[in-house]
């Protein structure tokens, strides 16, 4: 379990460590805001499409080769990157590191779902929180590791732990079901077409509150900053509550979920979310708006505990590597797009009617969850030792 846990942690580094150095690349390499942009979208959209590729090939490879040779190739990637001497090798580079990251999710999210038929929904708040606490620290220790070792430092430092772990995973058996299980039957009862549209259905309920999340995540620091009167270092610090509310809501929801209807707990989140929201477009102190922001992330985490007990379920006849590919790549893709919307709606109509806005995907993804809660003939209980 120790080898799971911590090789989240390590992963889920490379996905926040990119906008945490992008002020200071955008000096190096004398870049435009858009140009850094789209360097990050370059790096999520690579992930992303070779995301569900690494999740097909895990339900026929060894997934311990798989997870081992993705943390070297991360972190291997992203040092090269520190030494690169221009923009172009740079981007080459990131998107080697990008190959490598996108191993992780997939194949353990299977791996997770295959082994654990009792106690998942525990294992699955484990899971988020060890990832939610690594970025959390990452947060918080970044200004002054940027002030003491550069840029350079700090892409050699995140990726060590990825080097440690590639040789945990080699030599170490915690990676044990090598060979997938055969796909379950989703135990609603629902057949052929019907669980293809629910299936289809839900994935489109998680694309629509990604796209509201992390638009709104990814101008966190900046909202402080321009619209609350923060300085950088404060807005960063103010960004990490989200990802302290993320760790408890990790474990909280982890144990809900073994009680409750997963559609049930991530409608209730979704609607808590665009309440959040609202309350962020309003003129309140700003302690106020700390508060909402850890409870925005306790929810959001909770969310994608359930999500992911939900998709293993609802995948039906497909590998579980395969459905968890989908899973990550549709929401890497999201994730690339949505604050590029997020930032224009801002420039034409103010940040506070933006989040107002930006609350009706979640109006939809909770209509779609209250049919999909309303369909559900299984048991709450039952997510956990049917799948």
């Amino acid at each position: 379990m120790k080898a799971k846990l911590l090789g989240h942690s390590a992963n889920d580094l490379f996905w926040f460590i990119l906008p945490l150095v992008l002020p200071s690349l955008l000096v190096r390499y004398s870049l435009s805001y858009a140009e850094a942009g789209g360097i990050l979208t370059i790096y999520l959209l690579v992930l992303a499409m070779f995301s569900f590729m690494m999740g097909k090939l895990s339900d026929r490879f060894s997934r311990k080769k798989i997870l081992s040779l993705g943390f070297f190739l991360a972190a291997l990637g992203l040092i090269a990157s520190g030494f690169a001497p221009g923009l172009s090798v740079f981007l080459v580079l990131i998107s080697i590191t990008a190959v490598g990251v996108s191993t992780f999710h997939p194949v353990m999210y299977a791996v997770i779902h295959d082994t654990y038929s009792e106690n998942r929904s525990r294992m699955m708040g484990l899971y988020e929180c060890f990832g939610t606490g690594a970025i959390f620290v990452m947060f918080l220790v970044n200004g002054y590791l940027l002030e003491s070792i550069g840029v350079r430092g700090v892409l050699i430092l995140t990726a060590v732990p990825a080097l440690i772990m590639g040789f945990v995973y080699v030599f170490s058996d915690s990676i044990s079901n090598d060979r997938a299980d055969l796909p379950s039957p989703d135990p609603t009862g629902v057949s052929g077409r019907g669980r293809v549209l629910r299936f289809m259905l839900f994935l489109f309920s998680v694309i629509l509150r990604v796209f509201s999340v992390t638009a709104v995540l990814n101008f966190l620091p900046i909202i402080f900053v321009d619209f609350f009167g923060l300085d950088p270092g404060g807005a960063a610090y103010s960004t990490a509550f989200f990802f302290a509310g993320g760790i408890a809501g990790s474990l909280v929801f982890g144990s809900l979920s073994a009680r409750y209807n997963s559609f049930g707990i991530i409608l209730a989140g979704s609607v808590f979310i665009g309440g959040a929201m609202f309350v962020l477009s309003a003129s309140l102190p700003v302690w106020i708006y700390l508060i909402i922001i850890a409870l925005f992330g306790g929810f959001a985490s909770g969310c994608v505990i359930n999500q992911n007990l939900l998709m293993g379920r609802l995948g039906g006849s497909l590998g579980k590597g395969e459905v968890f590919g989908i899973l990550m790549g549709v929401m890497t893709v999201t994730s690339a797009f949505s604050p590029a919307v997020f930032g224009t709606v801002i420039d034409t109509i103010g940040y506070q009617s933006a989040l107002r806005l930006f609350v009706l995907p979640l109006i939809l993804s909770s209509a779609i969850l209250i049919y999909l809660l309303r369909t559900d003939k299984t048991r709450a209980g039952m997510v956990e030792t049917s799948t």
